[in-house]
């Protein structure tokens, strides 16, 4: 499955350069990416894409074959070639793109992740992070797929445990304000 993700990532990466169109990898293929190698299995791939041009955006995925599965409340599922696309958008605010509830700067400017030579631009390590919060929120860590728990151990070890319990203490401050 990952050789389908990694051929439609390089899709998507080209579709959306050549409309100026800014995409950003997350979740696990983000961490993959910013370690430069692939650590595990796939089910998906998590995209973030500007929400000023979400039609812009379906496009391409129509233009790849692909179509809008479901609306959630953060964003869409669409599936495209047999592969799952899990969408959330970002909000320009003047100064950058940023995830909805996100640390600043969600969204980097620059590339800052590369597989199989391929340049790519992935959600920071702390707006991954702040995902995994959520998640640990709605089910204890313990009870996690082996598979997120590996990821969120490499994007422990990438960002450091002062720095997870910082993030952390940011977030649960969020959550009670």
């Amino acid at each position: 499955m990952n050789r389908a993700h990694l051929n439609l990532i390089s899709q998507v990466v080209l579709a959306a350069g050549q409309a100026n169109l800014p995409v950003w990898l997350g979740g696990g293929w983000a961490i993959d990416a910013r370690l430069g190698r692939i650590t595990r299995a796939h089910d998906d791939i998590d995209l973030t894409f500007p929400d000023e041009r979400r039609n812009e955006f379906e496009a391409l995925i129509i233009g790849l074959q692909g179509y809008v599965t479901q609306e959630l409340d953060y964003g869409f599922l669409a599936e495209v070639q047999g592969v799952l696309l899990d969408c959330e958008p970002a909000r320009w605010n003047g100064v950058a793109y940023e995830i909805d509830d996100a640390p600043a700067g969600s969204c980097p400017e620059q590339a800052e992740g590369c597989l199989e030579g391929l340049r790519l631009w992935c959600n920071s390590w702390e707006a991954i992070l702040w995902d995994y919060f959520y998640y640990a929120d709605e089910i204890p860590p313990s009870e996690w797929p082996a598979k997120h728990k590996h990821s969120f151990e490499l994007a422990r070890r990438a960002l450091g445990n002062e720095a997870i319990d910082r993030l952390r203490a940011a977030f649960d401050l969020r959550q009670r304000g």
